[in-house]
């Protein structure tokens, strides 16, 4: 064995040849790795747009579309089949509804003007001819349906790019729209594709290349300086130089390869750290961190800015310091057992801010427990107080006459089935009346439309004087309102209120525009005396109001009385 070894060392051409193979063996390895990094970076680049867009379209499948100003930029989308798909605001203004795959295209536009990144929602069986797949997208779509997570690829051309797709699968809120073409729940439907310029990466990744090899090359350089010291050595001392040179090798292949696998963990930590703090600090949603105990330990900017704490004034406290009172404390017991026994949870929160409002956010919590670290939650807070709020705001306009602010027809004939329902199960009473103006065509006529309106609104607080609290007094069009009166005691409680009402009624209006005099007609029906259902209650309420119209008017009448009461 050492004559051999010494043998070697006097036939430097074969030292070089091992060396320059080992070099290169390493170089081509690190060049491999150089393209393994680039990809792996494109994935997570195209893996976080593709969750972004998938979070944004989930929120807005989940409230059902979103509206917005028509503009040239956002038109009536012509592929939506909604009813309310257009509306106008009371001031005149054209709303029109956004759903995922509009939102999802005007967040496309966005991202090609802001960074060149073109992503595009495709389907095998697209109902817009645009989100039609390219052949790339359809190759991806049959791979998705045959268990592919997700798919990635470098595409050469003139700039070279990174394509990214996933695949989308059917949710609850996707079968509102889609449940006709057949799809089920959980099924892929579609994708989204994610096109990025891989410019910027193939620079770095060739910067890398280059470094690696001038790496190598010095490496190389070094050990073959260090071969020929040890070769123009005397013969006598081949044995010592052969040990000494092979410890050598040996500390040099050793320290370059743990200050290689060095640089190259640091350098990850590095991207890893950098790209989690961007994401901290320029997240639009609020994300916080907390203990175990539930004690704030970060906050990003989003977090101060929703709630107005500073981080200096909420680092170190308890997160019940943002409850509003709204939710009971068993309410937390269990979204804690929750998180603790699932490791998630998500819903809707009240919380208030420093100044004393009250808010509501879409909660989204994590429990983060790594081996021989501390349990950390970490949750994302996304302000839907507006949304709620407009949603509040629409069924208030769905079921309230625009003018006088009471319950329109629809509400009126709700809260009357209720009503009776209630009446039949505890055996209660109830009045039905149907109140008509007598002359208001004359106000009309004599002082104008505007002050018709005027006394419309003025009729509908008498109204609502004259009954009690539990009464629903509606305005069912025109001149005609109604009363539901619950719970009366007897046919003289009806009476009383009744007169009252016409009374009320007959006083004057006085009106912007003068005073006007007008008189009502009521015809009541009691359940159960004069009907079980709606429909025969009305009929006879009604009959009873006509009765009233056609004799006296400035009067009520029971069914089936045939003399009206003034």
């Amino acid at each position: 064995m050492r004559g051999s070894l010494s043998e070697l060392w006097t036939r430097p051409p074969i030292l070089f040849a091992v060396v320059m193979i080992g070099v290169l063996a390493s170089f081509v390895m690190d060049w491999r790795q150089a393209d393994a990094n680039m990809a792996s970076v494109a994935r997570e680049r195209g893996a976080a747009l593709f969750r972004l867009v998938e979070l944004a379209r989930d929120w807005n499948a989940r409230h059902g579309g979103v509206y917005v100003p028509v503009t040239a930029a956002t038109p009536p989308n012509p592929w939506l089949e909604h009813p309310r798909r257009d509306l106008v605001t009371r001031d005149g203004l054209a709303l029109t509804m956004i759903n995922p795959a509009y939102m999802t295209r005007q967040i496309a536009e966005i991202a090609q003007q802001a960074d060149g990144i073109q992503l595009h929602i495709t389907s095998l069986k697209p109902l817009r001819p645009a989100n039609a797949p390219d052949a790339w997208e359809a190759e991806a779509l049959r791979r998705f349906e045959s268990g592919l997570a997700e798919f990635i690829e470098l595409v050469p051309g003139a700039p070279p790019t990174h394509r990214y797709m996933a695949p989308l699968r059917v949710t609850d809120a996707c079968l509102q729209c889609h449940n006709r073409q057949g799809y089920v729940l959980g099924q892929i439907r579609g994708g989204i594709s994610v096109t990025m310029p891989a410019t910027e990466l193939l620079q770095i990744r060739d910067a890398g290349r280059i470094r690696t090899g001038a790496v190598h090359l010095l490496m190389f350089g070094v050990a073959a300086a260090l071969l020929q010291l040890l070769v123009a050595r005397t013969r006598s001392h081949v044995l010592a130089l052969e040990k000494q040179a092979a410890q050598q090798e040996r500390v040099i292949v050793e320290r370059t390869q743990a200050l290689s696998q060095a640089n190259l963990a640091l350098a990850q930590q590095l991207t890893d750290r950098e790209l989690a703090a961007a994401v901290f600090e320029n997240a639009a949603e609020a994300i916080i961190v907390t203990d175990e105990d539930g004690k704030f330990i970060q906050v990003n900017p989003a977090f101060s800015q929703m709630s107005g704490y500073a981080p200096s004034e909420v680092l170190g406290q308890s997160e019940s310091m943002l409850r509003s009172g709204r939710h009971a404390p068993e309410f937390y017991a269990e979204f804690w057992q929750g998180v603790n026994r699932d490791g998630r949870w998500q819903g809707e929160v009240w919380n208030r801010r420093k100044n004393g409002e009250e808010f509501v956010v879409w909660l989204s919590i994590s429990r983060v427990e790594h081996a021989g670290q501390s349990v950390r939650y970490v949750a994302t807070l996304t302000d839907i107080t507006r949304s709620k709020q407009l949603e509040e705001e629409l069924r208030h306009r769905a079921y309230h006459d625009p003018l006088t602010d009471l319950p329109n027809r629809a509400l009126f004939a709700d809260r009357l089935r209720v009503a009776m329902a209630l009446g039949q199960r505890h055996g209660r009473g109830l009045a039905l009346c149907f109140i008509d103006l007598d002359h208001f065509k004359a106000v009309n006529d004599r002082l104008g439309h505007a002050a018709g309106d005027d006394l419309l609104v003025e009729t509908a607080q008498r109204l609502s004087l004259s009954v009690r609290a539990a009464d629903t007094v509606a305005r069912l069009g025109g001149d005609e309102f109604a009363a539901i009166l619950t719970e009366v005691g007897s046919r003289t409680e009806v009476e009383e209120i009744a007169a009252r009402i016409v009374a009320d009624l007959a006083r004057p209006f006085e009106l912007q525009a003068g005073t006007a005099h007008i008189s009502c007609s009521i015809g009541i029906a009691l359940f159960p005396e004069h009907g079980t259902d709606a429909e025969s209650l009305q009929r006879n309420a009604d009959a009873a109001l006509y009765g009233v119209k056609d004799s006296t008017r400035n009067a009520f009448r029971i069914y089936p009385d045939g003399v009206p009461s003034v």
